[in-house]
């Protein structure tokens, strides 16, 4: 077939096309599901050790070590977030700010590092505004109080934790995958209803016009044109 014969296929059947493709569009807006809106508190923060007194020993630089131990707990951190015990250690700080209703699981916090500042970021997700405001400063005020029971290699003083920006909750916007759902339905829908009119013309034995009669082996001497 050349090129001329495929579209006159898909002319053919265009009504069956775009009918699959709005058939498809509006059942998908219809019965699209609607996500529970989502809302994320981020904060910014430093957490290191503090810098030993100096010492006698020769070679030994006390800030030199402290900012390398400080690299060693910024990378325990992120792992340390994503475990329960944190998650159980926010739940009672959270209750003992008086948000005891407010439970939360150790997938609702995320924590990075930026590599390039040397700080740490920390983000919950929670699907209430003020919540996950409450959710946040919970989990600053656990870091900050307790991070000498996730760091005990440092002993009862545990590590120094400074706030740089405070936690602020936002709404977070519909994911890739979300805004991708229904042009990709209505591009299946397309290319389903062209299979499907290429399928119907395989099936179709009428003689339409001289090119199918000669298909069939006959001599064509006239054809009268399709009237306007």
């Amino acid at each position: 077939m050349e090129l001329k014969d495929y579209f006159r296929v898909i002319w053919r059947y265009w009504w069956l096309t775009a009918g699959l493709v709005v058939v498809v569009g509006v059942g998908s807006w219809i019965f699209r599901a609607q996500p529970a809106p989502q809302y994320q508190a981020s904060v910014r923060f430093t957490i290191g050790v503090n810098a030993p007194p100096a010492t006698e020993v020769s070679g030994y630089d006390p800030i030199l070590t402290s900012y390398q131990a400080s690299e060693y707990i910024r990378d325990d951190f992120v792992e340390i977030v994503k475990s329960d015990a944190f998650a159980d250690d926010v739940n009672a700080m959270l209750a003992k700010m008086g948000a005891s209703d407010i439970k939360i699981s150790k997938g609702n916090i995320s924590a990075a590092i930026e590599k390039q500042r040397r700080l740490m970021s920390m983000t919950i997700t929670w699907h209430d505004a003020t919540q996950a405001q409450k959710i946040a400063d919970a989990a600053v005020q656990n870091l900050s109080e307790n991070n000498a029971k996730y760091f005990s290699q440092l002993g009862a003083a545990g590590a120094s934790v400074a706030v740089i920006d405070k936690p602020v909750a936002y709404r977070v916007g519909a994911s890739l995958r979300e805004q991708l759902d229904i042009p990709i339905r209505l591009l299946l829908a397309l290319l389903a209803g062209i299979a499907l009119a290429f399928i119907l013309d395989y099936l179709d034995t009428s003689v339409r016009d001289a090119r199918d009669a000669e298909a069939l082996g006959l001599r064509v001497i006239g054809e009268i044109p399709r009237g306007k």
